[in-house]
């Protein structure tokens, strides 16, 4: 992934699906729209759609989900891919039964405690140290 997300441009929100549109929060990140999709106990379900390859990529963002209200800080998962560049050695299953060869480790953190918030962080592949930065605006409704 760090191949395919290092080549990327900013993406714009019209790249967005159906299922993100309905989102409760959605960023414009660095690699294309990012989108709050499930909550599956504290682990908040990010999809991040990236508009040039239509890669889709999760990102399992562990004690998230319990901080919907507020108090959010800075955070550590695992991201995993339907595609990419490299695929690790071994596959891994997210809490919501994804499955992929293609995955790897990232921080995030926000800038602001509470709702909406903008963040920024690192990715890397499979075991690799997070090298690769982002950073996300969150988009509202006014």
């Amino acid at each position: 992934m760090r191949a395919t997300l290092a080549g990327l441009s900013l993406g714009l929100i019209a790249g967005f699906g159906a299922s993100p549109l309905i989102a409760d929060e959605v960023w414009d990140s660095t690699f294309g729209p990012v989108a709050w999709e499930a909550t599956i106990g504290e682990v908040a379900v990010l999809r991040l759609d990236v508009p040039e390859s239509g890669e889709v990529v999760r990102m399992y963002v562990e004690g998230l989900g319990a901080d919907v209200m507020g108090g959010r800080g800075a955070y550590r998962g695992v991201w995993i891919s339907d595609q990419g560049d490299r695929a690790c050695a071994v596959q891994v299953i997210g809490p919501d039964g994804v499955k992929s060869a293609y995955w790897g480790q990232f921080s995030i953190s926000f800038v602001a405690p509470e709702f909406p918030s903008d963040w920024a962080g690192v990715f890397g592949n499979c075991l690799d140290r997070p090298e690769t930065p982002v950073a996300a605006l969150a988009i509202f409704a006014e």
